[in-house]
């Protein structure tokens, strides 16, 4: 049950980011009955994490990273199909970096950029 309970978590991450950054929806696209590939906005995970991307917020290959997490998580919770050890390890190395790049970095160059401007005004 460990890595049900794992892959629901980084799932909630992912749920987690878009309510932090106050994304409700996002740009999807879909097949439709007849095959014609259309697009239309969705408010479910999917949706949020394009709207993740639409922002700015993720690049187009963390957007797809996220959804590997969403696909995870959907599967581990309403299939109770457990990912292995691998597939979790990779999932909570890229949450990790996702994270990183959304909280950590922005702060670290904003530190960067204030050191840089105050050892400007005394050299």
């Amino acid at each position: 049950m460990t890595f049900l309970h794992c892959a629901a978590g980084v799932r909630a991450l992912v749920e987690g980011i878009c309510l932090d950054k106050k994304i409700k929806d996002g740009e999807i696209s879909y097949t439709d009955k007849n095959g014609v590939i259309k697009t239309k906005r969705s408010k479910d995970l999917n949706g949020k994490i394009h709207g993740l991307f639409e922002k700015g917020i993720l690049t187009q290959n963390n957007a797809e990273s996220l959804n590997e997490h969403r696909y995870i998580g959907n599967e581990a919770i309403h299939e109770l199909s457990l990912p292995s050890k691998e597939e979790m390890l990779l999932a909570i190395t890229i949450i990790e970096h996702v994270l990183s790049s959304i909280y950590e970095i922005p702060l670290q160059s904003y530190k960067l950029k204030l050191t840089r401007a105050e050892n400007k005004k005394n050299p």
